[in-house]
């Protein structure tokens, strides 16, 4: 994984612009996000964002590219994180040790955001990605319960 320094904050803006998960905040807020409190990495396919058991605690929001979420090994998939979702809120929320691994399925760029960063952004902002986070794992919810229904 790579830190990315140098792509112009109107780049940013453009990719941030296209997702889902940004879909609630303003363009300055977005802006502040981007300039304050969160970084760029890319991920070059096969490469690992994070495995198992890791203790980083970053929240990561897929910008462009694909994640593959799966235990142990790569028998048990779990799904794929695209553009516009996130991953890595259980250790984020929870302060704990990472509980699946994640690799990039093709180069791919995530935003990474610390939880001290969280209880340093304003408020607004702050709590549109916690909306955000819940909305998102209400839809794995929803997709797991209808998965488990079907093949249960």
């Amino acid at each position: 994984m790579k830190l990315i320094e140098h792509i112009p904050l109107f780049k940013q803006m453009e990719i941030i612009n296209r997702l889902h998960f940004f879909k609630e905040f303003t363009l300055n807020e977005r802006q502040i996000l981007l300039e304050s409190f969160g970084l760029l990495y890319l991920v070059n396919q096969q490469q690992f964002l994070f495995k198992q058991f890791d203790n980083d605690k970053h929240l990561y929001i897929v910008l462009s590219g694909a994640l593959l979420v799966f235990k142990h090994n790569h028998l048990l998939e779990l799904g794929t994180i695209e553009p516009g979702e996130f991953i890595g809120e259980g250790a984020f929320i929870g302060n704990r040790q990472r509980s699946t691994n994640a690799q990039a399925k093709s180069d791919t760029i995530v935003l990474a955001i610390t939880p001290e960063a969280l209880t340093r952004l304003p408020n607004v902002i702050r709590e549109k990605i916690k909306d955000r986070i819940i909305e998102g794992m209400s839809e794995r919810i929803a997709k797991l319960s209808e998965h488990i229904e079907t093949h249960g």
